[in-house]
């Protein structure tokens, strides 16, 4: 498991706090900061660093989410089809704000990347739809948002900063 993963999973728990408890950002932030290593299974978690580099990305893309969620989730309700925004999982609803807030807000991260990263976390902790759902999802928020984000607009035209 790499960092950015292993942060997506520490980030998608502190969204869950968010949603189902409405938890502050300022508790999320401990929540980050005293995460297990050992709720990490695998063996790159043992090299130096690699918790507190997980638990920075993780800290990052939660802010990100939270500073933008208004806007994150005035545009997600237009992409789910005979579904209401707020009678989807919770873990689907957070994921799909995670790789939003990865595909309009952060320039580092491949679109690609930030699509199948969605789908397997919908795979490891959603239903056995989540999958295919948040694909479908965010496949066409990339197709139709494309003009409204200059991150997302450069990110498919191949253009770095």
């Amino acid at each position: 498991m790499g960092i950015r993963r292993a942060g997506r999973i520490i980030a998608l728990q502190g969204l869950y706090q968010y949603d189902i408890a409405q938890k502050e950002w300022d508790e999320i932030e401990e929540f980050i900061k005293t995460y297990p290593v050992s709720n990490l299974a695998g063996n790159e978690e043992k090299k130096e660093g690699f918790l507190e580099k997980s638990q920075e990305f993780a800290a990052e893309l939660v802010k990100t989410v939270l500073d933008n969620i208004a806007q994150i989730d005035s545009i997600i309700p237009n992409y789910l089809k005979n579904w209401k925004y707020d009678r989807i999982l919770s873990i689907d609803r957070n994921i799909l704000r995670m790789g939003l807030a990865e595909l309009v807000y952060r320039e580092d991260i491949p679109y690609k990347v930030t699509i199948n990263e969605a789908i397997e976390l919908a795979k490891k902790f959603g239903d056995d739809k989540s999958g295919s759902f948040i694909n479908g999802v965010l496949d066409n928020i990339v197709k139709n948002e494309r003009t409204a984000f200059e991150v997302l607009n450069n990110k498919l035209a191949g253009v770095s900063k």
